[in-house]
């Protein structure tokens, strides 16, 4: 009766333990995580540069409604390249921004209400608009 269920967990493990190599062999990229900003580090442009499409992601901010708000700092919206609109989001990671982003949070629906909009465009965005306010 055990069998089946040790055979499922190492299982499970094997998977979950190769499964950023297999990204890295499919995809040809190692993943690399971004520091959480939580401990004082906020991932840098080059960081930024090197894991988002950040022409796709201004490309995407401009035609996708984003700017509607943002530009206009709409119910408190940060605007791109205002370091002191992005200081509170960053204190919070990386990690947050982005999930925020996804979801309704605050006066922003999900996907800032473009649900055509993929999880990687969302990401693209958000690394274009930190890219402006971080070195």
């Amino acid at each position: 009766m055990m069998r089946p269920f040790i055979i499922t967990f190492v299982f499970s493990v094997f998977f979950l333990i190769s499964t950023p190599s297999l990204q890295a062999e499919v995809t040809g990229k190692v993943h690399e995580e971004i520091p959480s900003a939580t401990h004082g580090n906020v991932p840098t442009k080059a960081l930024l540069e090197k894991r988002y499409d950040l022409a796709a992601g201004k490309k995407s901010y401009e035609s996708a409604g984003c700017a509607a708000c943002h530009d206009n700092a709409v119910m408190g919206a940060p605007k791109p390249g205002v370091k002191k609109a992005w200081a509170a989001r960053l204190d919070h990671g990386w990690d947050q921004i982005v999930a925020h982003s996804l979801v309704d949070y605050n006066s922003m629906p999900a996907k800032g209400g473009n649900s055509s909009l993929t999880d990687k465009d969302i990401a693209n965005i958000a690394a274009y608009m930190v890219s402006l306010v971080v070195n």
